[in-house]
């Protein structure tokens, strides 16, 4: 008598088929981990290139404001150590000894004017002194540059256009007098060491004089 064999159960049946899909769940899983894992990579790798990207443009602009800097402070040093610079530069300090003709805004104008220039720009400031008078100084001087000629490397010739106001008061600063002088000038400059010296000065053509 031959023995049939027993028909499998229905959960024998059903293990090949959740053995193939606990695979297929593996195997899904290990595929979706695989990709956040490259798009995380990816994700990094583009954060580091941005940020690499504006280090770059961060380091490019400061090396641009650093080249304008020293071009700017070039150019300005350049231009303080102009002669016609150097002329403006002298003529305030004129005009504040003008202001306070004192000893000690006298003796500055010794770093700006030679001997013979210093004579000529200090007869306005004994006067002054003369007469216990000084100028308010409400009013600067006015120059303009007409012509500039660099008769060698080491020697400028600076022709101006220029307007004092010398407007005298006393000790109180009660007015005495006020005269407005137009005249042209002409500057002899010298190369030194610290820049430039104004050598030399004389009067160019009429000097024009009339009451303020």
């Amino acid at each position: 008598m031959r023995l049939v064999p027993a028909e499998p159960g229905p959960l024998r049946r059903l293990i090949p088929w959740l053995v193939a899909l606990g695979l297929l769940a593996v195997i899904a899983g290990v595929t979706l981990w695989a990709r956040q894992q490259d798009a995380a990579r990816r994700l990094a790798e583009g954060r580091a290139e941005a940020a690499e990207a504006q280090l770059a443009i961060a380091e490019a602009s400061l090396t641009a404001v650093a080249r304008t800097s020293a071009a700017v402070a070039a150019t300005a040093f350049a231009e303080s150590n102009l002669p016609e610079a150097a002329l403006r530069r002298a003529l305030d300090l004129v005009f504040e000894a003008y202001k306070d003709p004192s000893d000690g805004r006298l003796k500055a104008l010794t770093d700006a004017f030679g001997p013979d220039a210093l004579s000529f720009m200090r007869n306005e400031a004994e006067h002054l002194i003369s007469g216990g008078m000084h100028v308010a100084g409400g009013t600067p001087y006015d120059m303009v540059v007409l012509a500039s000629t660099s008769t060698t490397p080491d020697q400028t010739e600076i022709k101006t256009r220029e307007t004092w106001t010398y407007d005298e008061v006393d000790a109180q600063n009660r007015r005495i007098r006020c005269v407005r002088e137009e005249s042209e000038q002409m500057y002899t400059l010298h190369r030194v060491a610290a820049g430039w010296l104004v050598q030399a000065v004389s009067l160019s053509g009429t000097t024009r004089r009339i009451d303020c």
